[in-house]
Parts: structure tokens; C-alpha cells; sequence
């Protein structure tokens, strides 16, 4: 059985831990929302990955199997270059908003940031518990956008930590940005990590600290964006110069 791209996409995307031309078990919540929520009957074809970059199509078994029978597996290679986004984080549910967001246009890692003007304060269980409920929001959005790569989440990491050691670009997106993005961006990286600060800004401090490390300092223009704005735009322009998007 063969199913070209465009059917595929038209199919229901879930997401195993592995995946091989066998019988392969689905989880229980994902299992309920094909059979309740798509209304899907045994035998119907399924859009399959691993978020390792593995991908199939399979057919899915009677509910009471808890899983699909895989008829095809491709390996794809992962986009490059790796975007990672590094972003301070809003109030409410804003930054589930923005991993949303950053993982239907393709970024492959968000790093929550702690920065001098975070406005968002973490005690720590909530540090423990955010970026496990963040990775869930993720890998819903990439079901929905088909995507064969999860998006990593981690966090919360210090500002220095962030920028500390990268040897490939560094884009700093802040109001005070006097460099183009294309001069910040070689042709030729393996990775790009974008900054963006809380809605204070980034302090003097830390702009310095980026600079001090090879990093760029860039506007996003003459708007004054809200946090999670900047971030899903920053990335987008980031994808877009390397041809991951557009």
C-alpha cells in the first residue's frame, strides 16, 4: 500500500514511541480521540511518527487492540538548521500559547528563559511540573500540523546559560536592535538560537552579555510586540531565511 503526501495529510496524525512495519500499541488518550472524537472505525489509515524523525502510515485495529497495524515506515531526515527559541516567560497562558504556536511553524526546541525582568515567577514545583505540561501542548500541536519531529521543551535556564558557549548564531530580538537579521544569519549553520525577553525588555546588562558572545542584537521593528508575538515572529523569520518556511 502506498499513500502520497497530500492523502496523508489528510489523514489523523498520531505520534508511538516506536515504530516499526508491525503491530504498534497507541496510547490510551490517543486511541479514545481517534475512535470518539474522529469517529474512526477499524480499518481506517492512520498518519504515523515517532518524533524521532521516523514516519508510516498504518491501519488501525479494533479499539478494544489498543493499536495499528504499520503497512509502510520512511526515515526523514531532520530539518536543518536546528531553531531553538529561548523566550521568557509571559503571564497566563500565554507561553502555552506561544509552544503552540512555535511548534506548528517548525521550531525544534523552546528554552524557557529566566531573564533580570521575567515578570512570571516559578516556585519550584512548578518548575518541576511546567515544561512536562508544556512538551504535552507540543506534541498536540504537532498531531494537528503533521509534524515527524517532537519539539523539545526545557527550562527554566538563566539567561547566561542561554547564551553561554553556542558556537553557532545567536539573535538577541530587543527594541534597541541596530543589526539586519541577514547580517546576523550565515548561509551555513548547524543551529540558530533566538533570545527574546519579557515585556520590560532585556536589561543593558544582557544585551552586552549576548554581544560579549558573538551574538546579534536585531529589531523586530517599529511595533512594540507582547512576548509570545515576538517569539512565534522571530522564529518564522528565522525559518524563513534558511527555507524552512515559506
Amino acid at each position: 500500500m502506498r499513500v502520497d503526501a497530500n492523502e496523508r495529510r489528510a489523514l489523523p496524525h498520531v505520534f508511538v514511541e516506536a515504530l516499526e512495519p508491525a503491530t504498534v500499541p497507541l496510547r490510551p488518550a490517543d486511541l479514545r480521540h481517534l475512535f470518539r472524537s474522529r469517529r474512526a472505525r477499524p480499518g481506517d489509515l492512520i498518519s504515523l511518527a515517532d518524533g524521532r524523525g521516523r514516519s508510516g502510515v498504518g491501519r488501525l485495529l479494533p479499539e478494544r487492540d489498543g493499536a495499528v497495524a504499520v503497512d509502510e515506515v520512511s526515515d526523514e531526515p531532520r530539518p536543518s538548521p536546528m531553531v531553538s527559541v529561548a523566550m521568557a516567560p509571559p503571564k497566563g497562558d500565554r507561553l502555552a500559547w506561544a509552544v503552540q504556536k512555535l511548534t506548528e511553524v517548525g521550531v525544534d526546541e523552546v528554552v524557557v528563559l529566566r531573564t533580570e525582568r521575567s515578570i512570571r515567577e516559578w516556585n519550584e514545583a512548578r518548575e518541576d511540573r511546567a515544561p512536562e505540561r508544556l512538551r504535552t501542548i507540543a506534541r498536540e500541536a504537532a498531531m494537528q500540523s503533521h509534524r515527524s519531529f517532537l519539539m523539545d521543551v526545557t527550562g527554566i535556564a538563566p539567561f547566561g546559560g542561554a547564551v553561554a558557549g553556542r558556537g553557532d548564531p545567536t539573535v538577541l530580538f530587543d527594541g534597541s536592535g541596530f543589526t539586519r537579521l541577514s547580517d546576523a544569519l550565515p548561509a551555513a549553520v548547524s543551529s540558530v538560537r533566538v533570545l527574546i525577553g519579557p515585556e520590560g525588555g532585556f536589561t543593558d546588562r544582557e544585551r552586552a552579555t549576548a554581544v560579549g558572545v558573538g551574538g546579534a542584537v536585531v529589531s523586530l521593528g517599529a511595533s512594540i510586540l507582547r512576548t509570545e508575538t515576538a517569539a512565534v515572529v522571530g522564529a518564522a523569520l528565522v525559518l524563513a531565511r534558511y527555507g524552512r518556511l515559506g
